[in-house]
């Protein structure tokens, strides 16, 4: 495992509150970029039974690790209506 120094906390919700968590997680985890890393997820509720996916993402503090990277492969996977970087920490 790469010696990650940072993580990233990404919020991404879902289109609607019918989406199939499991589902949507796991095509997530595929769209994760090889070179991040990814410590756990875990669902926070929103409202209205809407459940938000929060990735705990790895990474480097270095040239080449931008997160915008997963944000773009994150929106582009089906029922995905936003992702957005919550905080970013030195670990």
């Amino acid at each position: 495992m790469a010696d990650y120094n940072m993580v990233a906390v990404v919020k991404v919700m879902p289109t609607d509150p019918d989406v199939n968590l499991d589902e949507l997680e796991a095509k997530l985890k595929e769209a994760l970029p090889e070179k991040f890393g990814l410590a756990k997820v875990e669902r926070e509720p929103i409202a209205f039974g809407l459940v938000a996916l929060k990735f705990y993402v790895l990474a480097k503090d270095e040239e080449g690790y931008d997160l915008d990277q997963i944000l773009e492969a994150f929106r582009q996977v089906e029922n995905v209506e936003s992702a957005e970087v919550e905080t970013v920490s030195r670990i």
